[in-house]
């Protein structure tokens, strides 16, 4: 599929640029165990990342707990999980492939590259700068950078002002789930989906509504964008 040459390129982060269930999971099953309760493989984890750390801890809560928690008990929680995760967000969490020389070719190739996840912005940023990504990175949101997360394309235009873009910059979303084709649908922009990524579990190709470009690695991306030279 074609689409028009973008000036600016949004990216998800867990998932899309890194597989980062391995940090989690340690970090869910030590909050699990800091509150008693038998600790969750990673391929369940797997399952429960990329709509913000709040409702991946009530759901490894609830895998234990019928019914689930109240809510001071899963705020609880989610601290505990937060203070874990921050001191060890890198230790197992790797870039996905082609992620490192599709983000680089972007850039030399002057496209403004963001990053706009669910996961809190305090790791992200620590995982840019694990990865030497941050200098190619114009503006980063987290879960947390604004009173709503993904999928409000309030995000997006956060992005954008954070980058120095207009509003009407043409864009990309690139991403690896359900969530992040709804938030480039609401933001107005094309979703370029990449396999290999989490999407709560779902297969792909049930995704409603269907994303612009679905593709097998990020690689994929950056030909897809070098292509839009002859539209």
């Amino acid at each position: 599929m074609k689409l028009q040459r973008p000036l600016a390129i949004l990216f998800d982060l867990d998932g899309t640029l890194v597989d980062s269930v391995g940090d989690i999971a340690d970090a869910a099953n030590e909050m699990l165990a800091q509150i008693g309760l038998p600790s969750c493989p990673d391929v369940d984890i797997r399952h429960f990342v990329g709509n913000g750390v709040r409702l991946l801890v009530d759901r490894a809560i609830m895998r234990n707990i019928a019914g689930g928690a109240p809510d001071e008990q899963i705020d609880a929680a989610m601290e505990i999980f937060k203070a874990i995760y921050s001191r060890s967000c890198v230790a197992r969490t790797t870039l996905m492939p082609h992620a490192r020389e599709t983000l680089g070719s972007l850039a030399a190739e002057g496209v403004i590259l963001s990053v706009v996840t669910n996961k809190p912005e305090n790791p992200t940023r620590q995982i840019l700068d694990h990865f030497k990504l941050s200098s190619i990175i114009a503006s980063t949101i987290g879960g947390d950078t604004l009173a709503v997360r993904k999928p409000d394309p309030a995000v997006v235009r956060e992005s954008f002002l954070r980058a120095g873009l207009d509003q009407s910059s043409p864009a990309w979303f690139v991403g690896d789930s359900h969530t992040d084709v709804l938030t480039a649908k609401s933001a107005g922009m094309p979703s370029i989906i990449v396999r290999g990524g989490y999407n709560h579990g779902e297969p792909l190709e049930d995704l409603d509504p269907q994303p612009d470009a679905l593709v097998d690695h990020l690689g994929e991306v950056l030909a897809m964008y070098r292509a839009t030279r002859a539209i």
